[in-house]
Formats: C-alpha cells, structure tokens, sequence
C-alpha cells in the first residue's frame, strides 16, 4: 500500500505540473525564436541543416551544441513552423526531468528515513522542482531547449552511475551521457564535478573514517567511471575542433583584475542562492547591471565577498570533514554553477545572469534534499509540530511559486509583453527597447513605433539598431527621407564592422530606399551584394525581384522572386506572392523588419 501511495503521489506530482504549465502551449515563438526558426529557411528544406547543425547556427561562432541545433530542426520541419508542437515538447522535456529528480532523489533518500516521509518523498521534490519558478523561462522560450536537454542528460547520468552494477556498463553508459550532455551544451562540463560529490555522499565518506581513507575508497570504487568520462571529454574536445577548427581558451583576453572578477563572481553567485531559495521576485527576460561596481570595493560588496566565499569554504569543510548532506549541496550547487559564474573571460551577453542557468543547480539541490536526516533526540521531541509545520511551508511555498508561474507564463506569450515587461524592469535597457520596437514592427503597430521612436530621439538614447529599425518602419512607409536620416546614422555606427547580422539589414533596408528613390542601378548593386551575403535569405531576393521588375528586367525578377518565395515560411507565401505581383506592376516594395536578438546560452 505504501508503495501504492508512493506512485500516485508521484504520478500526481507530474499531473499537477503539467496543467500549472500548461497555457504556455498557446504561446508563440518569442525572442530569438523568431530569427533561428521562423526566419531560417534552411530549417524548413535543403540539405543546409547538415552544416548549421555544426557551425554557425544563429551566426554563433564559438558555441558548438550539434546535438541541440539537430532536435531543434526536426522540431522546425516536423511542426512546419507551429510554435504550439515545439513548447509542447519543452514541456514534455521538463516533465522527464521532474520525473528524473523524483527517481533520483529516491535512489538517494537517507535510508533512516521513517515510513511516511520515504512516502511522500518523490512527490514532495518532484513539485518542488516542477515548480520552481526559476524554470519558467526555460520552459517557455523555445530557444532554452538546450538546457532542459543538458539537464536532462545530466540527471540521467547520475542516475545511471547510482543504479548500474556493473562497473563496465556504468562506465559506458555515464560516459556517452555526458558526451551527448556536451554536444547539447557547454555547461555539461560540470557533470563530472557533480558525479563525484553525489560518489562522496552515497558511497564513500563516513563520519568514522578519516579523509584520506575516504579519497581511497571514491577512486578505488569508481574510477573506471572517471576515467571513461575524461575519454569522453577528449574525444568531445576533438569533436569540436574538428567542426569549429579551434578550442577556445575561456581564461585568455580578460580585461577585468583579479579584484573585479572576484567580486563579480561573488555577486552572481550569492545572486543564483538567492533565486534558488525565493525566486517569486526580480525576474525579467535580461539582467543588463553595471559592472564598474565591481571596479571598486565598498561595505555592501565586501560583504558580499565574505559571504559568498563563506559559504563556499563551509561547505567544503562540512562535506569533507563532517560528511554533511548540506555541505555536499553547497559544494555541488556550486559545481552546477561553475560555467555561469564569469570566472571565465567569455562574454555570454549584456546580463549578468539569467533564471535558466541555475536549472542543473535546482536539480542537483533537490535530490540531495532527500538525503537530509530529519531524526535525533531535538528533531524526535519536535515531530509531533515539525511535520505540520514543515508541510505548511512547503505548501505556502508552492501556492506561491504556483501564482507566480501563471503570472509570468502570460508574459512570455509573445514578444510586445515580453519587452514591456523587461522595460519594466530595466528602463535604460536598450537591448528591450531596441526589442520592443522590433515587435512593434512586426504587428504592424505603427503608432506605437513611432511613439517609442520619438522618446529614444528626445532622449538622444545610443541605440544604432534603433535607427535601423526606424529605417525599416520608414520604407514600410514609403517615406525615403526619413528612411534616409535613420540610416545615417546607422552608417555611422562602429557596430556594424563587428556585427554581420546588422551590416546585412542595413544594406537590405539601403537597398529597399534606394528603390524608393529610383535608384534602380545602386539598388541592384548593393542587394546583390546582399543575397551574396546571406544566399539562404528570402528578403534581398524579393527586394532584388522589384528593384529588378522597376529597372525593365522583368523576366530576371520573375526567376529572383520566384526563388525568394521558395525559401520564405508557408504561411507568408501568400502575402508576398501578392505584395511581388504588385512590385513587378510598379506596385510597392516588400518589407521586413529587423530583430536584434542576442545569442542563447
């Protein structure tokens, strides 16, 4: 019967997860979805997929995540660009691991436990993780499948190290988890980190043995295990070179002191224990803070370093020295994060630290809360009160977390209340206001793109994609001069020696007022150079069919827009069908908007 009761409070467990998520299967595409699914017309046909799938997905040129890229494009062609399939399946994922971490913390549970908590065990971690609202952004943008998926491979690499006897078929088995964990993405890399505090808690330390005998003892019963993941690494390391043709050092070309960097590594990571414990408030899509506080050490921020570095240091102490369930979460949680604390000199984007990087951390934090011992003389005389305290704030908790995901969901459902939402939050940010102008383009909300333009204008806010946008907006228009002026200053911008996606909408929207203007020999010149630049883009060749049909070579644009309407998403064809029909009659001229979207992590 207990048995019984365990199952259908774990089977619960998942059931209530799901319906709490489950509106986001009627969200859209937000966010970089729009560039890397909807605009990218390799996804959709073409044998081009084989060589974004290892290189330049979403112009990214030191991130490799084969694996990701690969299910994410049989997503794209399978659903035919739906996005309500593809948040289906980032929900499915994110249900496999709530069910990962409810099997693993049973793996793992302290077997001392008394019959009704072993009970209720599963169930209780499993809501816990499920809906914990750190994992709302993962779970409603599509673009963060590679992390549900690492973390996926990562608890089924744990739990196949605690659950495999056989010492060669556990080696194996872990080892190509943890090379499909690093083909998904990057932050795998604290896998092997992970193993072995979990080894450390499970196996080895004893209170009664001292440390060293308890070293002897985690290599002399799993280093096969080691030693098949540090081949997988190497072989992933030769993996990479091969598709990249470069190993990037993440230690080389940092600007920062030591001192700087220490501080910014205390702070995010003080910042991620914060989230994990009370994530209810601070959430937002980015998290643009200045980092010259850094530069400087006042009060707040030296205790800031105290603390972090506190917890660090004690929860060594306690893992190794008292063979204690929290210190061994202090030090695993602080493996999980390792890739995400800037101790690196990599720059991932403008914020300091997003909810989805603290999903290995959450999971691994969740298990081992299963191994915490709730018994003892304090803790026997305390139960008659401690269970139904403990039970009320667990279900506070989750009434809490369960109001903010149906929340927040709402806000990740398309793009204008995704960045009103992060301008919100971040006023001066010019990544959500750059954003937000972009989705008012897109819906063709004019009045409200011009209003946002004006502010930035009277502002004399920075923002050369801003202006481009503006330009965009201007042609849609017909209104070449002011398309003219937003230009210029784009021309002018360093951006766009360094950015290759801004350099091709600005000689896209160029060509598109050239034609506006008759300039129908400049037109062509430069938006040849432009589908030269990108050949798998619908745009320049549509732009290029009118400015063609404008110039008298008729049959030309009609091979041009023929090709360019091949390669656009099915459900525009129609649309730009006519809009090209009218363009080859001296009609008006295609247009498009742009997106500045920064990469995924």
């Amino acid at each position: 019967m207990r048995g019984r009761l365990t199952y259908g409070a774990a089977g619960i467990a998942i059931i209530v997860v799901a319906i709490v998520y489950w509106p986001v299967i009627h969200a859209n595409f937000v966010y970089s979805d729009w560039l890397d699914f909807h605009q990218q017309s390799w996804l959709r046909h073409g044998d081009e997929w084989k060589h974004y799938i290892f290189r330049d997905f979403n112009t990214w040129t030191n991130y490799f995540r084969p694996l990701g890229v690969a299910l994410l494009t049989l997503q794209v062609r399978l659903f035919d660009l739906a996005p309500g399939p593809m948040h289906a399946v980032s929900l499915g994922i994110h249900l496999i691991n709530t069910l990962l971490v409810g099997l693993l913390s049973w793996r793992c549970r302290d077997t001392a436990m008394n019959e009704r908590h072993r009970t209720w065990l599963p169930a209780a971690v499993m809501l816990l993780y499920g809906l914990h609202p750190v994992l709302i952004e993962p779970v409603a943008w599509i673009s963060c499948q590679f992390d549900l998926i690492v973390t996926m491979f990562m608890l089924s690499g744990v739990l196949a190290n605690t659950c495999i006897r056989g010492t060669t078929t556990r080696a194996v088995a872990v080892a190509t988890l943890f090379f499909l964990a690093a083909c998904t993405k990057e932050s795998a890399v604290s896998l092997p980190l992970i193993l072995v505090v979990f080894d450390w808690l499970l196996l080895c330390r004893r209170r009664e043995e001292d440390i060293l005998s308890s070293i002897s003892t985690l290599i002399r019963r799993n280093w096969q295990v080691y030693v098949a993941m540090f081949f997988a690494g190497i072989v992933y390391l030769g993996f990479r070179h091969w598709a990249l043709g470069k190993i990037i050092n993440p230690f080389s070309g940092s600007s920062s002191s030591l001192l700087e960097r220490l501080q910014e590594v205390c702070f995010i990571y003080l910042h991620y224990w914060r989230i994990l414990i009370w994530p209810m408030s601070g959430m937002s899509p980015i998290h643009p803070l200045d980092t010259t506080q850094f530069n400087i050490v006042s009060i707040p921020s030296a205790l800031t370093d105290l603390a972090a570095i506190g917890i660090v240091v004690a929860g060594f102490y306690l893992a190794l020295r008292r063979a204690s369930t929290a210190g061994c979460i202090v030090v695993a949680v602080t493996a999980a994060l390792l890739p995400v604390l800037h101790i690196a000199s990599v720059e991932f984007d403008n914020s300091l630290y997003h909810e989805r990087y603290a999903m290995p951390a959450l999971a691994v934090t969740c298990v081992m809360l299963s191994r915490l011992s709730l018994r003892g003389p304090t803790f026997n005389r305390l139960q008659r009160f401690g269970d139904p305290l403990l039970a009320t704030v667990f279900l506070f908790w989750l009434a809490f977390a369960i109001i903010d995901i149906r929340v927040t969901l709402p806000l990740w459902a398309d793009n204008i209340h995704l960045w009103r939402w992060a301008l919100t939050e971040y006023p001066d940010s010019i990544t959500a206001k750059n954003n937000l102008l972009s989705a008012y383009i897109d819906i063709s909300d004019h009045a409200d793109a011009h209003k946002l333009i004006d502010r930035l204008q009277e502002d004399h806010v920075p923002c050369s994609l801003c202006m481009l946008n503006a330009a965009i907006l201007a042609v849609s228009e017909n209104d070449p001069a002011r398309a003219t002026t937003a230009l210029e200053v784009v021309r002018n911008s360093r951006e766009l020696l360094t950015d290759k996606l801004m350099l091709h909408s600005y000689l896209l929207t160029t060509g598109r007022m050239l034609v506006l203007q008759g300039n129908w020999d400049e037109a062509e010149n430069i938006l040849r150079a432009t589908v030269k630049m990108d050949p798998l883009d619908p745009q320049p060749r549509l732009s290029l069919a009118a400015a063609l049909a404008y110039h008298g070579k008729k049959e030309e644009a009609l091979e041009m827009g023929k090709s360019g309407l091949a390669l656009l998403p099915p459900d525009e064809r129609d649309s730009a069908q006519s809009v090209l029909d009218r363009a080859l009659a001296a009609g008006v001229e295609p247009t498009r908007r742009v997106h500045q979207y920064p990469t995924t992590k």
